[in-house]
């Protein structure tokens, strides 16, 4: 999580792609440049939406290491973690969860 450059006050997520990805073969940056055109697309209340992307983002580790030239994605906040975190924590969440988190997901492959 990080704050927007545009609006300081609000949170978002930041995405850091790795260049050990990025130069791992020719499909890895079309697979990036694939998310990023879909993510735009895609306008629905059960999808993050993507803010912004670049590929001029820097890092500076608390060992005082930069790092340059970074792509990222970054993305609307969503506090509480991901589905398969609160599972981990949670445990079983009985049939009346289970059936709400699965309505959420039909209705967002149906869009899709």
């Amino acid at each position: 999580m990080c704050r927007s450059l545009k609006d300081p006050k609000k949170q978002v997520a930041l995405k850091l792609l790795r260049e050990e990805f990025l130069n791992r073969d020719d499909q890895s940056i079309k697979s990036v440049e694939q998310e990023i055109q879909i993510l735009h697309g895609l306008k629905h209340g059960n999808i993050v939406n993507i803010l912004g992307y670049g590929s001029d983002g820097h890092v500076l580790k608390p060992s005082g290491r930069e790092i340059k030239n970074l792509v990222y994605i970054y993305l609307e906040y969503v506090p509480g973690g991901l589905l398969f975190d609160l599972c981990q924590t949670m445990g079983g969440m009985g049939e009346d969860g289970g059936r709400y988190f699965l309505n959420q997901m039909i209705d967002v492959l149906s869009y899709m």
